[in-house]
C-alpha cells in the first residue's frame, strides 16, 4: 500500500511535479506563510527557493522513486525464514537490520543508486529552474555551450561525464553483484 502511494505522484511529468515546488517554496508561499502566522519568523525566508537547497529538494521529489523501487523489489525478495531464524538465534531488531537485511538488500540499492546517478548527471532543466540560474551542474554547462554553438567543448565535458559515470557504475558493480536481480 505504502508503494502505490510513493508512486502515485509520479504519473504526472517531472517539469509539473518540479514546478509545483515553487508556489509552495516560494515568498508567499505555502511555507512561508505557515512560519509567518505561526511566528516561527518575523519575515518569509528567502533561502527556500531559488537556492541549492531548492534544487536538492526537487531533485529528492523527483528521484526518490528510482531508488525505492529496486529497493522495494529486492526487499520483497528476501525470504522470511531467514528473518525469524535471526529472531530465533536472539538477534535484536537491529541486529536483524545490520546482518541479514541490509546485506540482502544491496544490490536492490546498488541498482537505484545507478539509476538515480545516471539521472541527475543528465538533469540541467531542476538545477536552472530550481536555483533560478544561480547554481551550476555538468549538464547545465554542456547546455549552455550548445546553445553558443562551442560544440568542441560540450563534447568534451560530455565525454568526461561519461567517464565519470562509468567509472562510478563500475565501482559500484565491483562492490556488489547485481546479476541476481537482473
Amino acid at each position: 500500500m505504502l508503494f502505490l502511494i510513493c508512486t502515485v505522484p509520479f504519473l504526472t511529468s517531472n517539469i509539473i511535479r518540479m514546478i509545483s515546488w515553487i508556489p509552495v517554496l516560494g515568498r508567499n508561499g505555502l511555507v512561508n506563510s505557515t512560519l509567518i502566522q505561526l511566528g516561527l519568523v518575523p519575515q518569509p525566508i528567502e533561502w527556500l527557493l531559488y537556492s541549492d537547497f531548492a534544487v536538492v529538494l526537487a531533485m529528492v521529489h523527483l528521484y526518490t522513486l528510482f531508488m525505492v523501487t529496486p529497493i522495494f523489489n529486492t526487499l520483497m525478495r528476501i525470504d522470511r525464514s531467514l528473518i525469524e531464524a535471526a529472531r530465533d538465534a536472539g538477534a535484536s531488531p537491529f541486529q536483524i537490520l545490520w546482518t541479514v537485511i541490509l546485506p540482502l538488500a544491496r544490490p536492490g540499492m546498488a541498482i537505484g543508486t545507478i539509476f538515480v546517478v545516471t539521472l541527475v548527471m543528465a538533469d540541467y532543466s531542476t538545477v536552472q529552474v530550481m536555483s533560478g540560474g544561480q547554481s551550476a551542474s555538468v549538464a547545465l554547462m554542456m547546455k549552455n555551450q550548445m546553445s553558443l554553438l562551442q560544440y568542441p567543448a560540450a563534447a568534451a565535458n560530455a565525454v568526461v561525464l561519461l567517464a565519470l559515470v562509468l567509472l562510478l557504475v563500475g565501482a559500484i558493480l565491483r562492490v556488489v553483484d547485481i546479476r541476481k536481480e537482473l
